[in-house]
């Protein structure tokens, strides 16, 4: 029979399997011992997808010649291919204690230990290929994707160049360079590589999706679009390509359109508690509250110490003024994965098999200091305590929610002698610092040496521990006010009473995703109002926006004064001579509610809960008129109405 085995190999090596099969069968009908045809036979229906018969042939093959390394490889094969790692790897060793030098059992071995997450000892066994084989570029590559899943991405990067100077065509190492580069901090290198890769393998789904992931994290939203759908069109139940599609919708404000992905998601992969938070906040971005919640409890759920989904629902609920279950949530905020989660949206990971991380909770947030290993207080008597107060977030959180210090430095007077410091940005201490003095409160500056303590709180927790409601909210304002110095600092330096004074701020510092900046070019009703002199309050204008108010036909009516202040007091005391302001939602309209001057808040659609919803007035300040967009991005229409109360007042 073995001139029939020999046509069964040629066969076999033609490509022609069926003639092969029928060759390997009949040599084995006639020699059931037959190694060679019991070996190739397994090598075929494992190229066939059989591999459970392909194992016990090759298997069968081993047993009468235990000392072959190529049958211990293809036996592992088979058995990799099976999901029988452990098994694989054991052949594939056997097949290197036979063959030390086998290149290609170091490579396969290699493969089978990344497969479990052994990365380490795939990288040695990949390097031994790579001494082998030098010239072999998938060796390289595969070394370099060990390298790369032990965090040494500058070694990975030089053996995926290797990989393309063997093959300079090796779309797979062009893919890989490019994680490599992102790893590295070097996305124009990352999307050039992906797209190299693209070029010669244009159907490549992993390079389609880490270009679009690469695209979205550096801006580059409107083509993270595009290069999502390109992936989906050829894989349409990518899941994370979903993800990340509802990820670049919603960065461009287009949460609508983020919906639809969010959802196909989720059916997909109903536990994925990430999309489910990036569909709450989508969202709630609509004013779709119900919706959000819904998405929120259901991600948590799935994950119920997802430190995000407990903030954005408390978000929600505060939003709708539920302070009963909004506060206590609210608290997650501290959660380090929370404050890790709201810091810098930082970019959606460059590896193929990881999906992105989940949308960002609606608002900036966690203290920038905390009060070390000192208990935390909950509302209890103080008793004669000192207790440290902790500025957190932003100067116009402080600005907000310093009202509530007063009530707790009465409570410790009351209750026995106790103390109170407040620890706020240094920015804030001028301005500050006389109310302190009238509450009798100590006042610090983050950074500074703190006085012995016995207790702390952070500010924004301050409402939680007083029980406050939305009903209970201190209103009374002005609850600050620029000092004697300062007012007098800046006496006359608004020029004469003929014409009414009106702040101005449409920018605060801008962050990823920032909803609260309007364009300067949508204010022009307002500087074409008659008899107002218009007073920048932001500290920092772009050197365009410079340009544009010089060039300005009404420039002499536009006054910039950001450049002059040194603190907030300074701010404080240009806003007290003034008769109102109007501004986007930053510490400026913080600042001009807490010192009781009229107010104009520019909100977006979802604006931040403080500012609640439903309503034009606010209960932290009386004197503030709410204006919301009617709809996302509509500017021009809440420029418009705050131009038509100006022209009516």
């Amino acid at each position: 029979m073995e001139p029939v085995f020999v046509r069964a190999y040629a066969a076999h090596r033609d490509g022609r399997l069926a003639d092969a099969e029928r060759g390997y069968r009949a040599t084995l009908a006639a020699d059931p011992v037959h190694v060679d045809a019991l070996h190739l036979l397994g090598v075929l229906r494992h190229q066939q997808g059989q591999h459970a018969e392909a194992a016990d042939l090759v298997r069968r093959a081993v047993t009468l010649r235990p000392d072959d390394a190529a049958l211990q490889l293809n036996l592992g094969n088979a058995l990799k291919a099976l999901g029988e790692l452990d098994g694989a790897i054991e052949r594939f060793r056997n097949a290197l204690t036979l063959a030390p030098a086998f290149a290609l059992a170091h490579y396969n071995l290699g493969n089978a230990y990344a497969a479990i997450g052994r990365h380490e000892d795939a990288m040695y066994a990949f390097s031994h290929a790579v001494r082998l084989q030098p010239g072999d570029a998938s060796s390289h590559n595969n070394l370099g994707n060990a390298l790369h899943a032990l965090g040494r991405h500058s070694e990975a990067a030089d053996s995926f160049r290797r990989a393309l100077k063997i093959r300079p065509g090796h779309g797979g190492a062009h893919n890989n360079l490019g994680m490599a580069l992102n790893a590295l901090g070097d996305s124009a290198g990352a999307l050039d590589h992906f797209r190299k890769a693209l070029s010669v393998q244009p159907r490549f789904v992993a390079a389609h999706f880490n270009l679009a992931n690469t695209l979205d994290a550096t801006g580059q939203h409107s083509e993270a679009v595009g290069a999502f759908e390109t992936a989906l069109a050829l894989q349409p139940r990518f899941v994370p390509a979903l993800f990340g599609l509802g990820n670049a919708l919603s960065a461009l404000g287009r949460h609508d359109e983020a919906v639809g992905p969010y959802e196909r998601a989720i059916g997909f992969d109903p536990k994925f508690a990430l999309a489910w938070l990036a569909l709450g906040s989508a969202h709630h971005a609509q004013g779709r509250h119900a919706a959000a919640l819904r998405a929120f409890d259901q991600a948590l759920r799935v994950r119920p110490d997802l430190a995000a989904a407990h903030l954005n629902r408390a978000l929600t609920w505060l939003t709708l003024g539920d302070f009963q279950r909004g506060l206590p949530e609210y608290e997650w905020r501290l959660d380090p994965a929370a404050r890790d989660a709201a810091q810098a949206n930082a970019p959606r990971g460059a590896g193929f098999a990881s999906a992105p991380p989940g949308a960002m909770p609606m608002a900036s947030i966690g203290p920038r200091t905390m009060a070390g290993a000192l208990p935390r207080w909950h509302g209890e008597p103080l008793n004669g305590r000192t207790i440290v107060i902790e500025a957190e977030q932003g100067f116009g959180d402080t600005l907000q929610f310093v009202r509530f210090v007063p009530l707790v430095a009465a409570a410790a007077a009351r209750e026995g002698n106790g103390r109170v410091v407040l620890e706020v940005q240094r920015a804030l201490v001028p301005l500050i610092a006389p109310a302190a003095l009238a509450w009798r409160v100590t006042l610090i500056e983050q950074g500074a040496p703190r006085p012995a303590a016995d207790l702390h709180c952070p500010l924004l927790s301050l409402p939680l521990a007083l029980g406050m409601t939305i009903d209970t909210l201190p209103a009374r304002t002005p609850y600050l006010n620029a000092s004697a110095a300062y007012r007098r600092k800046w006496r006359g330096s608004l020029g004469g009473q003929a014409r009414r004074k009106i702040g101005l701020a449409w920018s605060g510092r801008i962050q990823k995703h920032e909803n609260r900046a309007i364009a300067l070019s949508l204010l022009e009703p307002l500087f074409a109002l008659d008899g107002i002199d218009w007073i920048v309050l932001q500290p920092d204008l772009s050197a365009a926006e410079h340009a544009a108010l010089d060039a300005h036909p009404r420039a002499r009516s536009i006054h910039r004064l950001g450049g002059k202040f040194e603190d907030f007091a300074d701010t404080a005391a240009v806003i007290e001579r003034l008769d109102g302001v109007v501004s986007i939602d930053t510490s400026i309209a913080h600042l001009a509610g807490a010192l009781g001057t009229k107010l104009w808040v520019m909100l977006p659609f979802a604006a931040d809960w403080r500012w609640f919803t439903g309503t034009d007035d606010s209960p932290w300040y009386p004197c503030a008129r709410l204006v919301r967009q009617p709809r996302p991005r509509a500017w021009a229409e809440v420029v418009e109405t705050v131009a038509s109360e100006l022209r009516e007042a």
